[in-house]
């Protein structure tokens, strides 16, 4: 060790530095690992999904597109819907009964 290695150490308590690296540990934690209440989408819905809650097919989807009734967002070969426009179709009724 040069004495500008030396000059850069920093003399820390043993339950100190077990302290630190237990903090370490759990912010990479947080940060790779995804948080399970957070949507990965943001407010959007896959169209997968958006078909189950609205009891409706591809074509219906594909005509409130065409219309313009209903804005979608297309990434590689799945159309993404905003949540919000999703339930506004609910709560106009849009959605068929079982």
């Amino acid at each position: 060790m040069t004495t500008e290695d030396l000059s850069r150490l920093v003399i820390v308590p043993y339950e100190r530095m077990e302290e630190l690296l237990r903090k370490v540990e759990r912010l990479s934690e947080a940060i790779l690992r995804p948080s399970p209440e957070k949507n990965p989408l943001g407010d959007y819905m896959p169209e997968k999904r958006a078909k189950e809650v609205l009891s409706k097919q591809s074509t219906w989807f594909w005509n409130k597109r065409k219309s313009g009734e209903l804005v979608g967002r297309k990434a590689g070969n799945q159309w993404y819907y905003r949540v919000s426009d999703i339930q506004k179709f609910i709560e106009n009724g849009e959605k068929s009964e079982l």
